[in-house]
Protein backbone atom coordinates (compact mmCIF):
# COMPACT_ATOMS: atom_id res chain seq x y z
CA UNK A 1 0.00 0.00 0.00
CA UNK A 2 1.49 3.60 -1.03
CA UNK A 3 2.02 6.06 1.48
CA UNK A 4 -0.35 8.39 -0.42
CA UNK A 5 -1.74 11.42 1.72
CA UNK A 6 -5.42 9.80 1.23
CA UNK A 7 -3.79 6.21 2.48
CA UNK A 8 -1.89 7.85 5.48
CA UNK A 9 -5.44 9.80 6.38
CA UNK A 10 -7.22 6.46 5.72
CA UNK A 11 -4.82 5.18 8.21
CA UNK A 12 -4.49 7.68 10.50
CA UNK A 13 -5.22 5.44 13.48
CA UNK A 14 -2.55 3.32 13.41
CA UNK A 15 -0.34 6.59 13.60
CA UNK A 16 -2.44 6.96 16.57
CA UNK A 17 -1.25 3.45 17.97
CA UNK A 18 1.96 3.48 16.87
CA UNK A 19 2.65 6.96 19.04
CA UNK A 20 1.07 5.93 21.65
CA UNK A 21 3.22 2.58 22.09
CA UNK A 22 6.44 4.88 21.30
CA UNK A 23 5.10 7.07 24.32
CA UNK A 24 4.79 4.29 26.60
CA UNK A 25 8.11 2.87 25.55
CA UNK A 26 9.86 5.25 26.43
CA UNK A 27 9.06 5.56 30.29
CA UNK A 28 8.29 1.80 30.46
CA UNK A 29 11.51 0.72 32.23
CA UNK A 30 12.09 4.16 34.17
CA UNK A 31 11.29 4.33 37.47
CA UNK A 32 10.77 7.89 37.47
CA UNK A 33 8.47 6.84 34.33
CA UNK A 34 7.02 10.10 32.65
CA UNK A 35 8.78 12.36 35.01
CA UNK A 36 11.38 12.00 32.79
CA UNK A 37 9.89 14.23 30.16
CA UNK A 38 10.36 17.31 32.13
CA UNK A 39 13.63 16.60 33.73
CA UNK A 40 15.63 15.33 30.48
CA UNK A 41 15.27 18.81 28.85
CA UNK A 42 16.39 20.70 32.40
CA UNK A 43 19.73 18.03 32.82
CA UNK A 44 20.50 18.37 28.93
CA UNK A 45 20.48 22.47 29.07
CA UNK A 46 22.50 22.31 33.15
CA UNK A 47 24.94 20.45 30.96
CA UNK A 48 25.28 22.74 28.39
CA UNK A 49 24.96 25.66 30.44
CA UNK A 50 27.63 24.64 33.00
CA UNK A 51 30.30 23.85 29.99
CA UNK A 52 29.40 26.97 27.85
CA UNK A 53 28.78 29.80 30.63
CA UNK A 54 30.61 28.62 33.86
CA UNK A 55 33.51 26.98 32.29
CA UNK A 56 34.12 29.06 29.43
CA UNK A 57 32.64 32.21 30.10
CA UNK A 58 30.32 32.52 27.34
CA UNK A 59 26.46 33.96 27.10
CA UNK A 60 25.29 37.66 27.98
CA UNK A 61 24.79 38.71 31.65
CA UNK A 62 21.52 40.73 30.49
CA UNK A 63 19.56 38.30 29.24
CA UNK A 64 19.11 34.63 31.15
CA UNK A 65 21.33 32.19 29.35
CA UNK A 66 19.32 28.90 30.26
CA UNK A 67 16.17 30.53 28.18
CA UNK A 68 18.82 31.34 25.51
CA UNK A 69 20.52 27.41 25.04
CA UNK A 70 16.61 26.03 25.96
CA UNK A 71 15.08 27.98 23.40
CA UNK A 72 17.59 26.35 20.54
CA UNK A 73 18.14 22.83 22.41
CA UNK A 74 14.52 21.44 22.50
CA UNK A 75 13.51 22.01 19.15
CA UNK A 76 16.69 20.40 18.25
CA UNK A 77 16.52 17.52 20.68
CA UNK A 78 13.04 16.83 18.58
CA UNK A 79 14.27 16.99 15.25
CA UNK A 80 17.50 15.09 15.82
CA UNK A 81 15.58 12.56 17.90
CA UNK A 82 13.31 12.18 15.13
CA UNK A 83 15.64 11.82 12.20
CA UNK A 84 17.98 9.30 14.29
CA UNK A 85 14.93 6.76 15.24
CA UNK A 86 13.84 7.14 11.54
CA UNK A 87 16.59 6.06 10.22
CA UNK A 88 15.98 2.62 11.19
CA UNK A 89 12.30 3.00 11.38
CA UNK A 90 11.48 0.90 8.36
CA UNK A 91 14.16 -1.95 9.00
CA UNK A 92 13.66 -2.10 12.58
CA UNK A 93 9.51 -3.15 11.52
CA UNK A 94 10.75 -5.61 8.94
CA UNK A 95 8.26 -8.30 10.15
CA UNK A 96 4.99 -6.53 10.36
CA UNK A 97 5.93 -4.96 6.69
CA UNK A 98 6.35 -8.91 5.32
CA UNK A 99 3.34 -9.46 7.16
CA UNK A 100 0.25 -6.64 6.41
CA UNK A 101 -0.06 -4.22 4.08
CA UNK A 102 -0.28 -0.64 5.18
CA UNK A 103 1.82 2.74 4.22
CA UNK A 104 4.75 2.53 5.28
CA UNK A 105 5.04 5.85 6.08
CA UNK A 106 3.60 5.86 9.08
CA UNK A 107 6.20 4.28 11.20
CA UNK A 108 8.73 7.76 10.53
CA UNK A 109 5.53 9.71 11.04
CA UNK A 110 5.35 7.71 14.43
CA UNK A 111 8.83 8.34 15.64
CA UNK A 112 8.38 12.44 14.91
CA UNK A 113 5.13 12.89 16.37
CA UNK A 114 6.30 11.29 19.75
CA UNK A 115 9.12 13.43 19.88
CA UNK A 116 6.35 16.08 19.27
CA UNK A 117 4.92 14.85 22.13
CA UNK A 118 8.27 15.06 24.15
CA UNK A 119 8.90 18.27 23.07
CA UNK A 120 5.69 19.89 24.31
CA UNK A 121 6.83 18.53 27.45
CA UNK A 122 9.89 20.34 27.15
CA UNK A 123 8.00 23.78 26.42
CA UNK A 124 5.86 23.42 29.29
CA UNK A 125 9.58 23.65 31.22
CA UNK A 126 10.35 26.20 29.11
CA UNK A 127 7.58 28.54 30.39
CA UNK A 128 7.81 27.79 33.79
CA UNK A 129 11.40 29.08 33.45
CA UNK A 130 10.33 32.08 31.45
CA UNK A 131 7.97 33.02 34.44
CA UNK A 132 10.74 32.15 36.96
CA UNK A 133 12.97 34.66 35.07
CA UNK A 134 9.80 37.28 34.79
CA UNK A 135 10.85 39.88 38.01
CA UNK A 136 14.23 39.88 36.57
CA UNK A 137 14.17 40.00 32.63
CA UNK A 138 11.08 40.42 32.06
CA UNK A 139 10.63 37.30 30.19
CA UNK A 140 6.48 37.12 31.03
CA UNK A 141 4.37 34.77 28.76
CA UNK A 142 2.29 37.72 26.55
CA UNK A 143 0.66 37.88 23.56
CA UNK A 144 3.50 36.82 21.12
CA UNK A 145 3.10 33.06 22.13
CA UNK A 146 0.22 33.00 19.84
CA UNK A 147 3.11 32.63 17.18
CA UNK A 148 4.33 29.28 18.67
CA UNK A 149 1.79 26.77 16.36
CA UNK A 150 3.04 28.82 12.87
CA UNK A 151 6.86 27.86 14.55
CA UNK A 152 5.94 24.59 15.59
CA UNK A 153 3.95 23.82 11.85
CA UNK A 154 7.31 25.46 10.18
CA UNK A 155 9.17 22.87 12.75
CA UNK A 156 6.96 19.64 12.08
CA UNK A 157 7.61 20.28 8.31
CA UNK A 158 10.92 20.47 7.94
CA UNK A 159 11.61 17.31 10.23
CA UNK A 160 8.83 14.84 8.67
CA UNK A 161 10.63 15.78 4.96
CA UNK A 162 13.77 14.80 6.72
CA UNK A 163 12.54 11.84 8.70
CA UNK A 164 10.85 10.69 5.01
CA UNK A 165 14.35 10.74 3.57
CA UNK A 166 16.54 9.16 6.47
CA UNK A 167 14.09 6.25 6.56
CA UNK A 168 14.18 5.61 2.71
CA UNK A 169 18.03 5.71 3.07
CA UNK A 170 18.18 3.43 5.74
CA UNK A 171 16.71 0.72 4.15
CA UNK A 172 19.11 1.36 0.62
CA UNK A 173 22.64 2.18 2.67
CA UNK A 174 23.56 0.77 5.30
CA UNK A 175 25.78 3.11 6.34
CA UNK A 176 23.18 5.46 6.95
CA UNK A 177 22.72 5.70 10.53
CA UNK A 178 26.39 6.61 11.04
CA UNK A 179 26.87 9.34 8.58
CA UNK A 180 23.23 10.97 9.62
CA UNK A 181 24.85 11.27 13.78
CA UNK A 182 28.08 12.68 12.50
CA UNK A 183 26.05 14.91 9.78
CA UNK A 184 23.74 15.80 13.14
CA UNK A 185 26.18 16.43 15.34
CA UNK A 186 28.31 19.02 13.12
CA UNK A 187 24.53 20.32 11.57
CA UNK A 188 23.84 21.90 15.25
CA UNK A 189 26.92 23.79 16.09
CA UNK A 190 26.32 25.24 12.47
CA UNK A 191 22.79 26.16 14.14
CA UNK A 192 22.49 29.13 16.39
CA UNK A 193 22.52 27.25 19.18
CA UNK A 194 24.47 28.22 21.51
CA UNK A 195 24.95 31.93 19.92
CA UNK A 196 22.78 33.97 17.89
CA UNK A 197 22.52 35.03 14.61
CA UNK A 198 24.11 38.24 15.81
CA UNK A 199 26.90 36.72 16.59
CA UNK A 200 27.75 35.06 13.17
CA UNK A 201 29.98 37.19 11.19
CA UNK A 202 28.00 39.30 8.48
CA UNK A 203 29.67 38.36 5.66
CA UNK A 204 28.06 34.66 6.69
CA UNK A 205 24.96 35.35 7.93
CA UNK A 206 22.97 34.86 4.29
CA UNK A 207 24.60 31.03 4.22
CA UNK A 208 23.00 30.64 7.77
CA UNK A 209 19.61 32.02 7.55
CA UNK A 210 19.54 28.94 4.96
CA UNK A 211 19.62 26.43 7.60
CA UNK A 212 15.51 26.00 8.33
CA UNK A 213 17.00 25.96 12.20
CA UNK A 214 18.37 29.85 12.36
CA UNK A 215 14.69 31.01 11.84
CA UNK A 216 13.23 28.50 13.53
CA UNK A 217 15.47 28.99 16.91
CA UNK A 218 15.27 32.21 16.35
CA UNK A 219 11.47 32.56 16.10
CA UNK A 220 11.16 30.36 19.59
CA UNK A 221 13.63 33.03 21.32
CA UNK A 222 12.25 35.82 19.22
CA UNK A 223 8.59 34.48 21.45
CA UNK A 224 9.90 33.24 24.92
CA UNK A 225 12.38 35.82 25.66
CA UNK A 226 11.32 38.97 23.89
CA UNK A 227 7.58 38.37 23.56
CA UNK A 228 7.49 39.69 20.03
CA UNK A 229 7.06 38.19 16.87
CA UNK A 230 9.02 35.92 14.75
CA UNK A 231 11.73 37.53 12.82
CA UNK A 232 9.45 36.72 9.26
CA UNK A 233 12.51 36.90 6.79
CA UNK A 234 14.28 34.28 8.57
CA UNK A 235 10.96 32.03 9.36
CA UNK A 236 10.09 32.33 6.14
CA UNK A 237 13.11 31.33 4.40
CA UNK A 238 12.71 28.05 6.92
CA UNK A 239 9.10 27.45 6.07
CA UNK A 240 10.09 27.58 2.11
CA UNK A 241 12.46 25.14 2.69
CA UNK A 242 10.39 22.93 4.63
CA UNK A 243 7.71 22.49 2.20
CA UNK A 244 10.28 21.73 -0.40
CA UNK A 245 12.09 18.97 2.18
CA UNK A 246 8.41 17.65 2.48
CA UNK A 247 7.61 17.36 -0.41
CA UNK A 248 10.77 15.93 -1.43
CA UNK A 249 11.15 13.48 1.47
CA UNK A 250 8.00 12.15 0.89
CA UNK A 251 8.18 11.96 -3.36
CA UNK A 252 11.38 10.02 -2.55
CA UNK A 253 9.39 7.39 0.05
CA UNK A 254 6.36 6.78 -2.16
CA UNK A 255 9.42 6.12 -5.23
CA UNK A 256 11.31 3.75 -3.49
CA UNK A 257 8.46 2.20 -1.37
CA UNK A 258 7.70 -0.63 -3.22
CA UNK A 259 11.07 -2.01 -3.06
CA UNK A 260 10.84 -1.91 0.67
CA UNK A 261 10.16 -5.86 1.34
CA UNK A 262 12.75 -7.21 -1.31
CA UNK A 263 15.25 -5.24 0.74
CA UNK A 264 14.52 -6.37 4.07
Amino acid sequence: MRSSPANLWRRRHLVRVLVTSNLKRQSRHSALGYLWWLIDPLLMTGVYYVVVSILFRRGGHDQPYILFLMCGLLPWKAFSDSVGQSVGAIKGSAGIIKAIPFPKAVLPLSFVLSNLVFFAFGLVVLILLSLAYGPQYGTWPGAAYLWLPLVLLVQLLFTCGVAFFVSTMGVLFSDTANITGHILRMWYFLSPGLYSLDQIPAGLRSWFRLNPFCGLMESYRAIVMNDSAPPMFELGIAAAISVVTLGAGHWLFQAREGTFVQRL
